[in-house]
């Protein structure tokens, strides 16, 4: 696996152009994978060993292993998340439970800071998202809250996906695949800009054919489509300023004119004022539009952030403000189902500060609050306590107490459809208290091990009640209460030294009741659609030199929720060729055990996921 290029830390090697696009197990090492560094548990730049959290690092090398080609299909590799194929474009994913097409709502997704979770429906689409993922860094996947660093939604974890820098991208690389079911082609050109500077920009192009069906309405879910951007990068000793953009456009099958597209564009800024103290300004612009089945809804979003790590004796310290406003808009022609107004401004501020004190013999307490102020919601203060124990280079424990909440969404709130459905105006936020532990650390020299327990408490849960005591009209409300406990793990193991083998798994727990004298119309709906285990493997192995060898398995419990799903194996795999150091050649395929299976029971989309092999090329000169 190959070390990815971190500028702001001093012991990351920069990459020569092109060396992480061919694969190789010789690149990082089990030393090394420990050591790569991550950002998202603290907001600043550490060592995966010292991060107190659950998370599973997605490297660049994994993405090429892999031979995915969209974002939802690499989320498989962690297996802290449970990722659901709902149709040919949409997926539900979520960690620590709650999944489902409109259940997936306490995961929060940032693409290189920018947050593509959407308030108006509270869920990610994640068939906006086509990057190049060729130019990916690496994905960090955190399961648990992180409301103290990231705020509201943050409730059972935080996806934070990361691109290259554009001087690690000089030169062109053009990829393409094709198969029965799935054509896809991507082009970067990336060049120097003086001394300092790089640039690339890049095209990406998508086409997927209908899905069987499945549990949903049959129907044409094919999709095709293309994203199209840049990113330039200017690094000087102290300064490191990105400038970076996408356009996509998507077409689905399902209603002519039905599809989507939009655009944004995203600048920082971080400086460094000393060797302990940095600030980092960033900025972003994003807008979108989907229309499906005579249903259009769009949101822009203006987001303006400022932070500073200061450290200073026992503390590191990190600190931030922002500032965001949106506008949604939502029209259906379809059904009588309204929102209340059509389209509303929200302004959102907030602040947040954690400290990492140092108590000597390996012992720190990080003790953080975010505090937060919404149009839509009013104040919220979101607090966390970690403790780490780093008993040596290889063993790090940590423990965490933790509150996160999920906001309202515009549909919340506001929907309505008379005489059935009134608007939940005093719909509240839904809480979550969470209590974690686990251990991190190399219990071999040859092997990696991340465990961890959790327990969670929720309050306030969506339910559908009637509001006049057994009539029409009815409204969403927040009558559910539970909890749901359980405990995750993986593991990476240095076979040989051409061979590598990852394993993981989770099991989750859930107790959840509706309140006494409350009712729930929707029978408990609100708390998803959850195998109670999964268990995920994956192997690299070189085959000399020039061939290369990648399989990944799952295996999942059954959805017990009707209609129920069974309990279901799948795998994928990739070989690669490496020709010349400018030309790969390769075969790949996903869902290769069944010709169809089911992973979605959602009544109006779900459909059945096939087998899919494909032959493709990358070309690098």
């Amino acid at each position: 696996m190959a070390v990815a290029h971190v500028p702001l830390i001093a012991a990351a090697m920069p990459m020569v152009a092109g060396a992480t696009e061919t694969p190789n197990l010789q690149a990082l090492s089990i030393e090394e994978l420990a050591q790569v560094p991550v950002r998202s548990a603290s907001k600043r730049d550490e060592p995966l060993s010292t991060a107190p959290t659950s998370l599973y690092v997605i490297t660049g090398e994994d993405v090429l292993n892999s031979g995915a080609t969209s974002l939802p299909e690499l989320l498989r590799l962690a297996p802290n998340l449970d990722v659901q194929q709902v149709d040919a474009s949409q997926y539900a994913i979520t960690a620590r439970g709650f999944n489902g097409t409109e259940t997936a709502n306490k995961l929060l997704v940032l693409m290189d800071g920018r947050s593509i979770y959407t308030p108006l429906q509270s869920q990610v689409f994640w068939n906006l998202h086509s990057p190049l993922v060729q130019d990916l860094q690496q994905i960090e996947v955190i399961s648990g809250p992180g409301g103290t660093l990231y705020g509201p939604n943050a409730v059972n974890g935080v996806v934070n996906i990361t691109s290259r820098d554009a001087h690690d991208t000089l030169g062109t690389l053009v990829r393409g695949t094709g198969g029965a079911y799935e054509r896809t082609a991507g082009a970067r050109y990336g060049t120097a800009l003086g001394s300092l500077g790089a640039i690339r920009v890049y095209g990406d192009y998508h086409d997927r054919e209908a899905l069987p069906t499945g549990t949903g309405f049959a129907g044409d879910d094919a999709f095709r489509g293309w994203q199209v951007g840049f990113r330039g990068d200017v690094v000087s000793e102290s300064d490191h300023l990105t400038l970076q953009g996408d356009w996509f456009r998507n077409k689905a099958e399902s209603v002519t004119g039905d599809g989507n597209r939009g655009f944004n564009l995203l600048g920082r800024w971080q400086h460094t004022l000393s060797t302990d103290t940095s600030v980092e300004l960033q900025a972003y612009y994003d807008k979108f539009r989907r229309d499906f089945i005579l249903v259009r809804d769009s949101l822009e979003t203006i987001d303006v952030e400022a932070q500073m790590n200061v450290t200073k004796g026992i503390h590191n310290l990190v600190a931030g403000a922002g500032l965001r406003t949106t506008r949604d808009k939502f029209i259906n022609n379809l059904n009588i189902f309204q929102l209340d107004p059509t389209s509303k401004r929200l302004w959102i501020g907030n602040a947040f500060v954690q400290d990492r004190i140092d108590l000597g013999r390996g012992i720190s307490v990080i003790p953080g609050i975010k505090v937060e102020r919404s149009t839509f919601t009013g104040w919220q203060a979101l607090p966390s306590v970690r403790l780490a124990w780093q008993a040596s280079n290889r063993d790090l424990w940590w423990s965490a107490i933790s509150r996160a909440i999920r906001t309202p969404s515009r549909i919340d709130r506001g929907l309505s459809a008379p005489p059935l459905l009134t608007p939940a105006t005093n719909f509240k936020t839904e809480k979550l208290v969470a209590l974690e532990a686990g251990y991190r650390g190399q219990p071999t020299a040859f092997a990696t091990l991340s465990v961890t327990a959790f327990h969670n408490w929720y309050e306030d849960i969506r339910t559908t009640e009637s509001s006049l005591g057994g009539v029409l009209p009815i409204q969403l409300s927040n009558g559910i209460k539970g909890r749901s406990w359980g405990i995750e793990g993986w593991s990476t193991v240095q076979l040989a030294s051409n061979w590598r083998l990852t394993v993981g798994g989770t099991r989750l727990w859930k107790d959840f009741s509706v309140r006494k004298g409350r009712t729930d119309l929707a029978n408990l709906a609100a708390i998803g659609d959850d195998p109670k285990w999964q268990l995920k493997a994956g192997t690299d192995l070189d085959l000399g030199r020039k061939v290369q060898l990648s399989v990944d398995g799952r295996w999942s419990g059954a959805i017990e929720t009707a209609p129920r799903i069974p309990s279901y194996v799948e795998a994928s795999g990739r070989i690669g060729w490496t020709v010349t150091d400018a030309v790969e050649l390769f075969v790949q395929g996903r869902n290769l055990l069944h010709a169809t299976h089911l992973e979605s029971n959602d009544l109006n989309q779900g459909q059945r996921p096939q087998r899919s092999i494909v032959a493709g090329s990358r070309l690098r000169f």
